[in-house]
């Protein structure tokens, strides 16, 4: 009796140290599960506070044996189906950590993702803190598992480069077609010598857009799960799987009109012969308060000006019309003024008082802006030249000078 009351106490002492070793193992197991899931990035909970969130997509090329980032997007996302498209063209002139200036996509050599998004981020003002990275063979394999998409191209489409690694060599017929993953990356890959860069980036955005439309908006967020795990080895990426799933499901049931999509305006230079794109600083800075910010700031594309010659200068109404849409403006009409007399310039506001600051900061010269009443002198006599929807007249006066590059 005593030995089988010894055995018994034994065995409970033998089993304290297993028991207490069980508890350390489970109170570890819940601390790291829980600063796991605490440090996850979870795009859902910021979209909830009411936060636009923004992300830079970048598509990773190869040329000669290293990779760049040939395509650069900044996805933009908020409540309520609301998501923009910013793309930044790859040429733009831009200070990189070596405090040089140089096309940006070289930042990806210097620094990978976390350096270009920096740059990104410091060139635009605004945070970036997500990105996803995806190389060629992934959008293939992307395009291939949602079985296509619907696409309709305007032009046949030619191009060859042995320079790229493997060799490219496009040749799309135009129409409406269903493009594979190859037909498909030709497709935004595709550059010609009159739209360059400018053009790729329109198909770029309408490839994104027919994806949107057609390739996910018809799958079950149990499918978009399978999809995403299927390209999660060809990403470099910073997004959790749940956040991807809240993109998913941001993202479906999105109209053509809730998707909206611009371009870091940029104006060809060449520096060193060397051919960049000059970001047009009060252009871009517009757009992104519009767009990424969410403040109510007219921009130059929703802006028409009528451009009169107030000064005499030969040629200077049409010079004036290019260095606006050049810009992002719209030129609703140019002409003389009434007089060559104009002691200097003027921009007469028609419809928006906020149009006029956006214009008059576009500027290369001083300007003074006045309200139809105070312009009440000269605008009887303009206005039969100016056409019907114009927001903005612009009277190039004495000293009125563009840029010359």
């Amino acid at each position: 009796m005593r030995g089988r009351f010894r055995r018994r106490r034994r065995a409970r002492r033998l089993g304290r140290p297993i028991l207490v070793g069980l508890v350390v193992v489970v109170i570890a197991f819940v601390a790291v599960a829980g600063w796991y899931l605490g440090t996850q990035r979870h795009i859902g909970k910021a979209l909830a506070r009411g936060e636009r969130t923004n992300i830079l997509l970048l598509g990773l090329d190869n040329v000669e044996g290293s990779s760049r980032s040939d395509t650069m997007m900044v996805i933009s996302v908020a409540s309520g189906k609301d998501v923009t498209l910013l793309s930044v063209p790859r040429d733009l002139r831009v200070k990189l950590s070596d405090g040089q200036f140089h096309k940006l996509n070289a930042a990806y050599g210097m620094g990978g993702v976390r350096s270009t998004a920096e740059t990104v981020s410091n060139l635009l003002g605004v945070p970036i803190p997500y990105h996803i990275a995806l190389d060629y063979e992934g959008f293939k394999k992307l395009i291939e598992q949602i079985g296509g998409v619907v696409v309709t191209v305007e032009q046949r489409m030619v191009y060859d480069d042995n320079r790229a690694t493997p060799p490219l060599h496009i040749n799309i017929q135009p129409g409406q077609q269903v493009m594979d993953g190859k037909t498909a990356l030709d497709y935004i890959r595709f550059r010609d010598d009159v739209t360059g860069d400018i053009g790729r980036i329109g198909r770029q955005q309408k490839l994104i857009s027919a994806l949107l439309q057609k390739g996910l908006q018809d799958k079950s967020l149990g499918a978009i799960r399978s999809l995403v795990d299927s390209v999660r080895a060809y990403l470099k990426t910073n997004l959790s799987a749940v956040d991807f799933y809240e993109l998913a499901k941001l993202t479906q049931g999105i109209t053509p009109g809730q998707l909206r999509m611009a371009t870091v305006p940029g104006t060809p230079v060449t520096i060193d012969n060397v051919s960049y794109l000059e970001p047009q600083a009060v252009a871009m800075e517009q757009l992104v308060a519009r767009l990424l910010k969410g403040m109510d700031v007219p921009i130059p594309a929703e802006i028409n000006v009528a451009v009169f010659n107030g000064n005499g200068v030969k040629m200077l109404a049409s010079e004036t019309s290019k260095y606006l849409t050049d810009r992002g403006f719209r030129v609703s009409g140019t002409k003389n003024a009434e007089v060559f007399t104009y002691d200097k310039t003027y921009i007469v506001v028609l419809t928006d008082p906020r149009k006029a600051q956006v214009l008059q900061d576009a500027l290369p010269s001083e300007s003074t802006i006045v309200t139809r009443e105070q312009f009440s002198a000269h605008y009887a006599a303009l206005a039969p030249s100016i056409p019907t929807g114009t927001d903005l007249v612009l009277v190039a006066g004495a000293g009125f000078a563009l840029k010359t590059e």
